[in-house]
């Protein structure tokens, strides 16, 4: 199994984003996650399932998170075209798009924010968990969006 969890956002508005910042969001949530899934299809290791987690925000744009929405967005349309590709040599590719979730990166982004309102990163593990169990396999051929 190979899970791509990473995830970068330099948020604000679009007139201030840099060359830089678009360019780092893209390489951590969008490129580096489909070269690790080439790379591990290139070492034929037998895998089985891929993990893609990509997030509401790739599916409803925010304002002032230009880079994190269309990074997001890209990870949606690689994981459809991976699965397409993928199938026939008995790999699922599983999406999950959470919404607000109480990580590390999202505390540093909205402090103020009461993390008990939000998606907390068990729920998140345990619908993975399910998903990647045989009862969830049903579930596998979708975006499976989690909002709390």
């Amino acid at each position: 199994m190979l899970v791509n969890n990473a995830g970068f956002t330099a948020p604000g508005p679009i007139e201030t984003v840099t060359d830089d910042d678009f360019a780092r969001t893209l390489q951590v949530n969008l490129i580096s996650p489909v070269l690790l899934v080439r790379e591990a299809m290139r070492r034929g290791h037998g895998l089985r399932i891929v993990v893609n987690i990509a997030s509401t925000a790739g599916m409803n744009g925010r304002a002032n998170w230009i880079t994190y929405s269309a990074s997001k967005a890209g990870m949606i349309a690689a994981s459809e075209a991976m699965r397409e590709e993928l199938a026939c040599k008995g790999i699922d590719v599983v999406l999950l798009s959470p919404g607000r979730c109480a990580t590390d990166l999202r505390r540093t982004l909205a402090p103020d924010e009461d993390p008990s309102t939000i998606m907390q990163p068990a729920e998140v593990a345990s619908a993975l968990h399910f998903l990647c169990s045989n009862a969830g396999a049903v579930l596998r051929k979708q975006n499976l969006v989690l909002r709390r």
